[in-house]
Order: C-alpha cells, then sequence, then structure tokens
C-alpha cells in the first residue's frame, strides 16, 4: 500500500498579500470608527450649543427687556429704583457727590428672608461691574477675573423690574403681581413685587467638573434674583399682599431684599466668557447747540464718562449741561461645549463686540465654541428730560 504525502500551505507572497489586505481593510475600518467618533462628539457639542441658545440666552433676554418696568423715568445710576442697577447706598458714581439719595437703591436694604429683615448694605459685587471696578470679599460677589478670555475679564448685569403678574423669577421663585388689598375698609391696588436679578459668572469647583474639564477652568453663567416691595406697606398689608400657601411671596418688611446674595442657580453652563455693554444717550446741551448721540460703554467706561462730566460741570470748567440715559444692554456670551472634539482642536480665536480675542491658558481649544451676542432695547426706558448728573 502506498501512501502518498502532500504538504499545503501559504506561499510567502500569499502571506505577504493577505496581511497588506488585513491591514487596509483594519485601517479602513478604524477610519470609518474615528470618523463616526469624531462626528458624533461634533453633533453632541453642536447640541450643547445650541441648547445656551434656545433655553439659557433668550431667557436673559426676556429679563432684561423687562428691566425698569413700574420703576423710574429715567435709567441712569443717578435715579432712584431705576432699573439697571450700577449704584448704592453704599456704592456712588463719585466719593464726592454731595447728593447722596441720587443712587439707584436709595434706602433699600438686602439680606432679608421668609422670618427677618435684612440690614445689608448693596455693596458693589452685587451691582452691574465691568473690568476693574471694584467688588466685594463675598464668596457668592461677582469676580471680574472669571474669564477664559485672554485680557478680557468678565461682567456683571444687575437689573430690576415690577412683576406685571404673577411670574417666576430667575432662580424659579414665584413673584407676585399686582394685587387688591383692604387698606382701612377700602380694596387698593398695589403694584406686583420687584424683582432684582443679577446674572454672573461663578467658577465650578474641581468636584463638580466633569472628567473633560477637570485639568481647565469651567464657569457657568448664574442667575441670584431677590424680591421686594417698594410701597410703604404696615405688618398688616404685607401680610395681605401675600399669596396663600406661596412662601416665597412672603415679605416681612418694605423696601428690603429677600433672598438675595447667595450663588443663585445655572443659566449657562461652561461660558467661557460674559460680556456687558451699555447703550447710552448722550444729550450735551450748550449756550447755543444741544447734541444727541448713542455711544456703548462697558459699566467701567460709563462711570468713569459721568464721574468726568461731573468733575467739569461742578467746577464751571464748561458751559455745557450733559444728560444721559440707558437705552440698550449689548451681551456677549461664549459658550463652550461639553466634550471635546476627537481627533482635533477647535478655535482658539474668536470675535467679541468686534475685536478679536485669544483664549487664555487656563482652559483648551479642543472643544466646540461659539459666541452669542444679542443687543436688548430696554423698552421700558425714557428719554432724559432734566439733568441726571448732579453737582458736587
Amino acid at each position: 500500500m502506498n501512501i502518498k504525502y502532500t504538504q499545503d500551505g501559504f506561499s510567502l507572497i500569499e502571506l505577504m498579500i493577505s496581511l497588506t489586505l488585513g491591514l487596509l481593510i483594519s485601517a479602513a475600518v478604524m477610519q470609518i470608527y474615528l470618523t463616526s467618533v469624531k462626528t458624533s462628539s461634533v453633533q453632541a457639542g453642536g447640541t450643547d450649543i445650541l441648547e445656551a441658545s434656545i433655553f439659557g440666552i433668550q431667557n436673559i433676554e426676556k429679563s432684561v427687556r423687562l428691566s425698569n418696568l413700574g420703576m423710574a423715568d429715567t435709567n441712569n445710576p443717578f435715579t432712584p429704583l431705576a432699573g439697571l442697577v450700577m449704584t448704592s447706598d453704599s456704592s456712588l458714581v463719585s466719593d464726592t457727590q454731595t447728593d447722596t439719595s441720587k443712587n439707584n437703591m436709595n434706602s433699600i436694604k438686602m439680606g432679608g428672608t421668609k422670618s427677618s429683615a435684612g440690614g445689608a448694605d448693596i455693596t458693589d459685587g452685587y451691582l452691574t461691574r465691568s473690568g476693574n471696578q471694584s467688588t466685594s470679599s463675598d464668596n457668592n460677589a461677582w469676580n471680574a477675573e472669571n474669564s477664559n478670555v485672554a485680557g478680557l475679564k468678565s461682567s456683571q448685569l444687575t437689573i430690576q423690574y415690577e412683576a406685571p403678574q404673577n411670574m417666576y423669577d430667575c432662580e424659579g421663585s414665584l413673584v407676585r403681581g399686582p394685587v387688591e388689598i383692604d387698606r382701612d375698609g377700602r380694596l387698593t391696588m398695589i403694584p406686583g413685587q420687584v424683582v432684582i436679578e443679577r446674572y454672573f459668572l461663578n467658577e465650578v469647583t474641581q468636584s463638580n467638573k466633569s472628567n473633560y474639564e477637570s485639568s481647565i477652568k469651567s464657569y457657568e453663567l448664574r442667575c441670584d434674583a431677590g424680591r421686594y416691595i417698594k410701597e410703604d406697606l404696615n405688618t398688616a398689608e404685607l401680610a395681605a399682599q401675600e399669596i396663600s400657601g406661596k412662601d416665597s411671596t412672603k415679605l416681612v418688611a418694605t423696601r428690603n431684599i429677600r433672598d438675595f446674595g447667595d450663588a443663585g442657580e445655572v443659566v449657562i453652563p461652561r461660558v467661557d466668557y460674559f460680556g456687558v455693554l451699555l447703550g447710552v444717550e448722550v444729550v450735551a446741551t450748550s449756550p447755543t447747540n444741544t447734541s444727541v448721540s448713542l455711544r456703548y460703554f462697558t459699566p467701567e467706561q460709563y462711570m468713569s464718562f459721568l464721574k468726568t462730566v461731573q468733575q467739569a460741570e461742578s467746577s464751571a470748567s464748561t458751559s455745557t449741561i450733559t444728560t444721559t440715559d440707558i437705552i440698550s444692554a449689548k451681551l456677549s456670551v461664549l459658550v463652550r461645549a461639553d466634550r471635546p472634539i476627537t481627533g482635533e482642536s477647535g478655535a482658539s480665536s474668536f470675535i467679541v463686540f468686534g475685536e478679536k480675542r485669544d483664549l487664555s491658558s487656563d482652559t483648551s481649544s479642543a472643544f466646540i465654541r461659539r459666541v452669542y451676542e444679542s443687543n436688548i432695547m430696554l423698552r421700558n426706558s425714557r428719554a432724559v428730560k432734566e439733568s441726571s448728573i448732579p453737582s458736587i
């Protein structure tokens, strides 16, 4: 019996061809996978950015448009109860201002709760601010350094308005609108409670950061809201203005802000910069001419401008009388996605208020970002009719 042995297998050339084909197929599969992952990260980042616009910025615009509703006749730092809050009893336009009653929060205090009145002054850290303006040592106060844009500090915007109806503020607390109360046997309509809101950036603590941002500085745009009533009501009338069973509408003193000065609630997460410009109508009246112009200032620039005008008019070095009124607020928000882009970096420079700005070294460019800017007309502002800058 003859047995024939044969040996089958791959030749060297066949083996090389097989390995090459295998590598090509593996590379194609890997490329498809990486493209899919990258596309997924870009779509997720785009969704984050879109949500910031739909749910965050539009709500801020809605509140800002209400500013000064039911409040002052003009909107500037010298006007008591003006809708854009820049001054208070402890923070005037100038230290040499003689009429100290000319400030936005004249005699109003903060620190109140549902059971007690507060007696704290409204200090710099809770007012509309920008740049190198002074602030407060309070952890919840505005911090200009909270910015991931090189050479550009973040702002704070503080507004107030009278509730036109029962509504919710930016922290989700119910605010009482106009209501009839019994006053000496007669039904009397009193205006709604005043809502005061401030928008500012707050740094995210390390323990609250996601894995993707553990090595960078992360900020979130927050809103801190309070409520008060500016009418002079006695104890019984204060109790009558409260909505039964709605704790947030309970106030124990007039002209005293409740629940204001805390860390607030997150409006937009992952914000690298928040800036504010004020659109100011400037009316300069001389013996021979009157000029009207619209100028945009940062809050810091506006306060400096008012000081300069105030000094010139008080020293009689000019015969021109200047009046101002804030008629718009331009906001700029640089929003970042939650997760970095897979496989590449995003933009590192952005146009903020018309100028090219670079990201700081405290963050990373590996995220999708977008700048949202909105110029909001303050519908409740009125034209200036008299000098708004008092003499020293």
